[in-house]
């Protein structure tokens, strides 16, 4: 099945920036960086620190993922470097009831054809240890390690 990058409405911001931070918070937790006590305030501050204007924050893109039937499926949100000409994702969600369908792969598809059509040439994004599955599914798609933190709990 395939999707469509469209621009996310304005209206679907708030509750996908809710989501947004549960889900950071949770990430962070299971990966060690944050104990629970202080995840949800970590994850609102790094994300208003991203986003001090929030929607209109310049060079940040929300986009829903939609199927040919006009269903929301996913998001992306990204950042785009214009100066560098490259975008970097900061989130990207298939919804749960679309998950297993092969839409990841179809949605990076989309995203890059509509990268490349904003005249980027590179693509980054940050993917967490514990997320084996997304790790494998990126190196399919191309990306390369850049970077590696380590970390051990004494």
């Amino acid at each position: 099945m395939s999707v469509q990058i469209m621009p996310m409405p304005k209206i679907d911001f708030s509750s996908y920036l809710a989501h947004s931070v549960e889900e950071y918070a949770k990430e962070k937790q299971v990966s060690g960086a944050w104990s629970a006590d202080e995840a949800i305030q970590n994850a609102r501050a790094d994300i208003h620190r991203l986003l001090p204007q929030g929607y209109d924050t310049p060079n940040h893109q929300f986009l829903s993922l939609v199927d040919p039937s006009g269903i929301k499926v996913g998001i992306f949100w990204i950042h785009i470097s214009p100066r560098n000409r490259e975008a970097f994702i900061y989130d990207f969600e298939i919804f749960e009831a679309y998950r297993n369908l092969g839409l990841g792969q179809s949605a990076m598809q989309a995203l890059f054809a509509y990268c490349h059509h904003l005249g980027l040439i590179k693509i980054s994004l940050h993917v967490f240890a514990h997320n084996t599955r997304a790790y494998h599914v990126y190196q399919k798609l191309g990306f390369l390690d850049t970077d590696i933190n380590m970390s051990k709990l004494l």
